[in-house]
């Protein structure tokens, strides 16, 4: 190669190896900088995508038997204890939800975000701070404090999802948008479900009807509850999710297909959702509905009447005026003429079902065998709650002792089978004596700062804004929120996972509509609470998921116990009951302690001061618990320990003075001691018509009657009264008018027979 050509390559290198790597520096500095970018936006919409995912894969959650894989003997009807079906198992979903976004959030902290709160946002998460201390602070007061620490870690994660999704809208403002849509899709699911049972319902017995149209009907929707455990929890949850289904009406916008779309699938589910609403006869939600209406249309009015023209500085017309007043005087008086004029069969039937609150004996309407109605049932309940708030007014008895605690303040007015001890309550129908009774008046006071600072937050929004979707829906949700309050005082939704889920999401998408204000703290502070926040919400989603793992192994284990039991099937019994032992889950779904099936079997396979002692390890985790006391005094009956037996009977008959059980096994112990009397005192006070009789009742009855009359025959007249007492009919007769009268026994029998001559 010739210098000339060496010159010219070496005059190429000068100009187009710079350029190159000029070139090549810019390709790779832009390609990173996109893949940080596609990074960056990944890291945005994940959150997003799992929360969908769980929002929508929630209605499908249903641990029916077979799904969960049991297999039981069938020994009672329906398997004796049905596992909810939906409870623990959304439970268990809600903690892997949590356990799933908990490290995208530690990236976010860990890259630089911090978490600070301005003073709106100090007011609720205060609120929820305090409601969520009393939790802790009220365990000094717990008798189980496995299910003090299982309610307190359920409820912790309720408030953790609340500030996820709030953090989350905070974080990336559109995902508003997502979560609407999500919770109305979700109510589609839900709803979907429902149509598919009522389609599968039979509607012949309340066609042929003539009266009772409410009875036969609600009968009938019983079955219609989707996957909501029961219609009113159906009913409820369709209410909560009326704010995001309208909206996407309100906020449909012109030559937009999604719009559109979204126009289609919210004007279905709305419609679906009022008209399940209707059939499912819910009383409570009927009220809602109605009360959230009506705080619904004075709010519009008052928006377009007094606070539009403040915003816009534009009045409204005359005409409009006028228009917007004569409108529901016109739809009132519409409304009541078309009620007086018609009377369909469905408009018969939900006339019948408000009426029967109101008054029940019109209509014959009975819902327990104690003969009361389910409003008089809820008064006794609310009066024995008052009872227990009294005894620790400030700060409670502890997280998930209410179930726990109420039979001690006596179940004597209930019907037969609450005094028995086989049926039992598990709330107490209003969810704001709930959280007095077990948090104390100091965690319902937080609760209520969380809960009202957050409609008032609403109605900020809407005197505020000039944004129209955020309009729209801070008037649907305030309006259902208020409604919201009706239903938690007259029902137990706080209980649900899919009901919390829904109702915190629209809280936090109002509290997320809110003008922020400057936050106040330095970078530093920030720092330290949002490394603060994380190691909390660490702890809280990890003992969330192994505790409510543990309880759904719990609650499997106790269902193949309780059927095992009620099958006499001793072996399997103390099996389970042992495997039991291990789990934090210790009392079932009727507030039976594991152990008492442990005892029992014990008692029954002959090992009776093992089962004593196992019983009183019950009492430990349910001291009031009818069926473990009784137990235990028929245990000690056996052993011959007479006195230790009294002293449980008498235990059980200061809760149940009416306890059949009580009552005959005590005539039974006095019997066997020969203290006749004392025998016919405890067994004449059991009513010969009862439902559920022990056995060999009749003759047993018999028998110590006419032993406790023989202790005195010399009282009355010898013949006759030698034939009353080979009588069976007249002593039962005399039982009879015993039990109906004032007198006592002695005297009656001596009007019957006469006396001594």
């Amino acid at each position: 190669m010739n210098s000339t050509a060496k010159r010219f390559i070496h005059k190429q290198n000068l100009i187009f190896v710079p350029l190159f790597w000029k070139m090549k520096t810019k390709f790779v500095t832009k390609y990173l900088f996109n893949m940080n970018k596609i990074a960056k936006k990944a890291i945005e919409l994940i959150p997003w995508m799992v929360t969908v995912a769980f929002i929508l894969v929630l209605p499908l959650i249903w641990a029916d038997t077979k799904l969960a894989g049991t297999s039981l003997p069938r020994f009672w009807p329906d398997n004796a204890l049905m596992l909810d079906a939906s409870l623990l198992p959304r439970q268990l979903l809600l903690a892997i939800y949590l356990l799933a976004i908990l490290p995208i959030f530690a990236i976010y902290i860990f890259k630089g975000s911090r978490i600070s709160f301005n003073r709106s946002e100090k007011v609720i998460f205060g609120g929820l701070a305090l409601f969520m201390l009393m939790h802790i602070v009220s365990c000094v007061n717990v008798t189980n404090h496995h299910e003090a620490f299982f309610h307190m870690i359920k409820e912790f994660m309720f408030c953790l999802w609340f500030f996820t999704i709030y953090q989350m809208l905070r974080q990336n403002p559109n995902g508003r948008e997502w979560l609407i849509k999500t919770i109305t899709a979700m109510s589609t699911v839900f709803i979907a479900i429902a149509i598919v049972q009522l389609a599968n319902s039979d509607f012949s017995q309340y066609r042929m009807a003539t009266n009772h149209r409410s009875y036969y009907l609600n009968q009938i929707m019983e079955k219609t509850f989707s996957t909501c455990s029961n219609k009113n929890l159906l009913a409820s949850l369709l209410f909560i999710t009326l704010p995001t289904t309208i909206y996407n009406i309100a906020n449909f916008k012109k030559h937009n297909v999604w719009s559109a779309i979204w126009l289609g699938i919210g004007g279905a589910t709305a419609l679906a959702n009022l008209t399940l609403i209707v059939l499912l006869l819910t009383r409570t939600v009927f009220a809602a509905v109605a009360l959230s209406g009506f705080v619904a249309i004075i709010t519009i009015y008052i928006y377009i009447l007094v606070l539009r023209p403040r915003l816009t500085g534009v009045t409204v017309g005359k005409k409009t005026r006028i228009a917007m007043i004569a409108a529901p005087v016109v739809a009132v008086i519409a409304f009541t003429t078309i009620i007086c004029v018609t009377e369909t069969q469905i408009e018969k039937t939900i006339k019948e079902r408000i009426g029967v609150t109101f008054n029940p004996e019109e209509y014959g309407y009975r819902n327990n065998d104690n003969g009361e109605s389910s409003v008089a049932m809820r008064k006794i309940i609310w009066g024995k709650t008052l009872e227990m708030i009294k005894e620790h007014p400030l700060i409670g008895s502890g997280p998930g002792q209410w179930q726990i605690n109420i039979p001690k303040f006596g179940v004597d007015e209930f019907g037969e089978k609450m005094r028995g001890g086989t049926l039992t309550f598990q709330r107490p129908h209003n969810d704001y004596l709930w959280f007095a009774s077990e948090v104390g008046l100091t965690g319902l006071f937080g609760y209520l700062v969380f809960y009202i600072g957050i409609i008032a937050i609403g109605f900020i929004n809407i005197r505020q804004t000039r944004n129209r979707s955020t309009l729209v829906f801070n008037i649907l949700a305030v309006s259902v929120l208020i409604g919201w309050m009706l239903v938690s005082m007259l029902d137990y939704p706080h209980e649900r996972i899919e009901h919390n889920i829904a109702l915190l999401a629209i809280c936090a998408i109002v509290l997320a509509d809110h003008p922020k204000a400057e936050t106040e703290g330095n970078e530093q502070s920030g720092k330290t609470i949002s490394f603060c926040l994380l190691a909390i919400a660490s702890a809280i989603t990890i003992s969330g998921f192994t505790q409510t793992l543990q309880f759904c192994k719990g609650e499997h284990n106790a269902r193949e116990i309780h059927s095992y039991f009620y099958g006499q099937g001793w072996k399997k019994v103390l099996h389970l009951t042992r495997k039991a032992n291990r789990q934090p889950y210790t009392i079932n779904n009727y507030s039976a302690p594991i152990l008492y099936y442990k005892g029992f079997a014990l008692s029954m396979t002959g090992n009776n001061q093992d089962a004593i002692i196992e019983l009183k390890n019950a009492l430990k985790y349910a001291p009031y618990h009818i069926l473990t006391i009784n137990t235990c005094g028929m245990v000690y009956m056996k052993l011959e320990q007479y006195d230790e037996a009294e002293k449980m009977y008498m235990r059980t008959l200061k809760i149940s003075p009416r306890n059949h059980n009580a009552l005959y096994d005590m005539a039974i112990m006095h019997y066997n001691q020969k203290k006749f009397h004392q025998a016919f005192k405890y067994i004449s006070q059991i009513p010969l018509d009862i439902k559920s009789k022990p056995s060999n009742f009749e003759n047993v009855y018999l028998t110590i009657c006419r032993y406790a009359v023989n202790e005195n025959k010399d009282l009355y007249n010898a013949a006759n009264l030698n034939a009353w007492m080979n009588n069976d009919k007249r002593i039962f007769a005399t039982i009879k008018k015993f039990q109906a009268d004032t007198c006592s026994f002695s005297k009656i029998l001596m009007d019957e027979v006469g006396a001594a001559n």
